[in-house]
């Protein structure tokens, strides 16, 4: 034993070794990165550009990139230079006496022609070897930015690979110039995958899978923000799986971190602002705050590393907007309900308005679900900021492509877990299907026939044009009738109406006011993407302004997301459709325009209102209860079942019991009745 301790020991000269190889153990992923980095480091002589620009928002991971760049120029038998742009204050002799050093030559700091020997160095250098510049930091570049685009690079010899890293871009001057743009390699830095994010904490030894998920929807792959919660985790003694949200946590040190962007209280109370809208524009923010945003400050704010621009605005990434919106609400709680309230008001009316001269209106209703009282549907679009897929109709051109896509997914089908989380009620949903489960959704698909009909056939693309999904919406009228009546999915709702109304859907097809969605499938719904997706397909289903009609599979997943989305359970219209053996309900919503103001009010459950404090202490709250079950308890005391208490928050029975579970826990109590008695006395006295 005590000679493999000393083997090991002896495996490092120094501290700095072993600190080195732990650094490279703790790196994951990046593997497109790296792939590029190595791309022109082994085939420079071959490229065009010379400097890649690696950029991303505070925490994100530049430097240590910068870091695996380093060893990995070293195997290629590249000598690499590093300079941080913080240590040299817009002094260039400093920035060439550190390269100097870097390069192990001889020099007086006080020669005024530094910079001549600087470059004839690296120049010299560059004709025995390949050289990589690192720089990073380069946010920090001030005055320097000029020196070393019109100084410094123009002048360095063509063996030379820079690597220029900073929260932002390479803009301005660099872009105005095509010169410069062929020079360049826009190399931008996102969070982690769920694989590296997994791998990155399996690594630093937290074993539990539930810590693991709640890491993950914590920090959606950040990397400083994995480095900060991981310890938290991997100490965490707790069975239950999710990292509770208190003062005292760690991404409030980051978010200052990232507020170093803006040093005045001005852009400061902006970012509050705009942290409340999931997407933001100058003239919404003036509205929340009900004055005129300068233009200026507004440039201001939407400059910062942390801001992108989408569509419909700017969004700020995820875990700064999350981490400001609780600051804001924990700070100034009847400001934030304000502009809350006013955000749900504003979609609220354009929804009706759009609706009323038939115009599009998922995204408004995708900008308004943050803002209801629905943690289901705040879980998906938490995780699904926006998706690049596309819609493409199906006709006799692309059929094909439809049904190699079906194909594929019968070939390539495999077990899913879908986690999501949702940060306002601290709620985790969780849900698993089997490989033969995920192909449900294509059961009783005929799309020859279907096209035939008339119905609505589209295929979801990606960006680079792979199917990733289709829809089969069919039309209810004389020509589909027979067709949805003596399908496995759709027959049973037919089968269940008297004659009468039955024969009320054989209208011509230009008179049908209903529509059985027969399917909506994606390749694979662990992609929160694909989810996000769905959803948006969904809304612009049902703010069509028709009766729609639809069975999903019987699982856990899509019965919550129906029952949240305010689809009713159609009474004796279940089938065994899907398995041969499972009951299977059929859903109804009805969004005609007299039906509508009900619809989206049902929908946004009194979102933005405020409901009357019971008397006494808030239920739960004498027993340090979870916001979620504070909401258990509430429906507990006035005596609902399990089952009503699920409808009511929109989750499933095994969550309400496992809540009941830990309340009994808290307060010592042996079963519900005493569990209700008690907070019933804690709040009446």
């Amino acid at each position: 034993m005590d000679t493999k301790r000393t083997e090991q020991a002896s495996a490092f000269q120094t501290i700095g070794e072993r600190l080195e190889r732990w650094h490279a153990d703790d790196f994951v992923g990046r593997a497109f990165e790296l792939g590029v980095f190595e791309q022109y480091v082994t085939q420079l002589t071959s490229r065009q550009e010379r400097i890649i620009n690696v950029y991303g928002t505070g925490g994100m991971g530049k430097t240590q990139l910068l870091e695996r760049f380093r060893r990995s120029a070293a195997d290629h038998g590249a000598c690499y230079l590093g300079i941080d742009m913080r240590d040299y204050l817009n002094n260039p002799a400093a920035v060439c006496g550190h390269l100097l050093l870097e390069l192990g030559a001889s020099f007086n700091p006080e020669e005024p022609a530094l910079a001549e020997q600087c470059l004839d160095s690296i120049r010299q250098k560059a004709e025995e070897t390949r050289i990589v510049l690192g720089i990073d930091h380069y946010e920090e570049a001030g005055s320097l930015d000029r020196w070393f685009r019109e100084t410094f690079i123009p002048k360095l010899h063509s063996n030379i690979l820079l690597v220029i890293a900073g929260r932002f871009p390479l803009a301005g001057s660099w872009q105005l110039s095509s010169a410069w743009q062929k020079l360049i390699v826009p190399l931008p830095l996102s969070e982690l995958s769920y694989e590296e994010t997994q791998a990155w904490l399996l690594q630093n030894g937290i074993g539990n899978e539930k810590l693991r998920e709640a890491v993950w929807m914590r920090t959606f792959g950040h990397p400083l923000s994995l480095s900060l919660l991981g310890p938290i985790a991997r100490e965490s003694r707790s069975p239950v799986g999710f990292l509770p949200l208190n003062a005292g946590d760690p991404l409030e040190d980051l978010l200052r971190q990232w507020l170093r962007e803006a040093p005045d209280d001005e852009l400061r109370r902006l970012i509050l602002t705009a942290a409340v809208p999931r997407t933001f524009n100058q003239e919404l923010l003036s509205l929340l705050e009900e004055r005129d945003i300068p233009y200026s400050l507004f440039d201001r704010l939407i400059r910062l590393s942390f801001v992108r621009r989408c569509t419909g605005g700017w969004q700020m990434h995820d875990l700064v907007r999350e981490t400001t919106r609780r600051t804001f609400r924990e700070r100034m709680p009847q400001t934030f309900g304000q502009y809350g309230k006013k955000l749900v008001e504003t979609y609220y009316s354009r929804i009706v308005q759009a609706i009323a001269v038939k115009q599009d209106v998922s995204w408004e209703i995708a900008e308004m679900i943050p803002h209801t009282d629905n943690p289901v549907l705040r879980a998906h679009f938490r995780h699904a900021p926006g998706s690049g897929n596309y819609l493409e109709t199906i006709d006799a051109h692309n059929l094909n492509d439809a049904e190699n896509y079906i194909d594929r997914r019968k070939r390539e089908a495999r077990s899913w877990r879908i986690a999501c989380s949702d940060p306002e009620s601290d709620t985790v949903f969780r849900f698993t299907m089997t490989a033969e489960q995920t192909l449900y959704r294509l059961t009783g698909l005929d799309l020859p026939r279907m096209l035939q009909l008339g119905c609505e056939l589209r295929l979801l693309r990606s960006p680079e044009g792979r199917v990733a999904g289709l829809t089969a919406a069919v039309p209810i009228h004389e020509r589909t009738l027979d067709f949805l009546a003596q399908s496995p999915i759709s027959g049973a709702y037919f089968a269940s109406l008297p004659p009468g109304e039955r024969a009320r859907y054989r209208t011509p097809p230009e008179q049908a006011d209903a529509t059985f969605l027969y399917t909506i499938d994606v390749e694979n719904l662990e992609k929160e993407e694909l989810r996000s997706d769905i959803i948006h397909l969904l809304f612009e289903s049902m703010m069509a302004g028709q009766v729609l009609l639809t069975s999903p599979p019987p699982l856990e997943y899509f019965e919550l997301a129906y029952r949240s989305l305010g689809f009713e359970t159609v009474p004796g219209a279940e089938h065994r459709g899907y398995d041969g053996k499972t009951p299977t309900p059929t859903y109804r919503v009805d969004t005609r325009k007299e039906k509508l103001p009900a619809f989206l009010d049902r929908l946004i459950r009194s979102a933005g209102k405020t409901n009357p404090s019971p008397p006494g202490p808030a239920g739960g709250e004498a027993f340090d209860f979870t916001p979620r079950e504070r909401e258990v308890a509430d429906l507990l005391v006035r005596g609902d079942t399990n089952a009503q208490i699920a409808a009511a928050l929109y989750i499933s029975e095994v969550a309400v019991k496992k809540h009941v579970n830990a309340m009994l826990q808290k307060t010592g109590l042996k079963n519900r009745t005493q569990l209700a008695a008690k907070i019933w006395d804690s709040r009446n006295g």
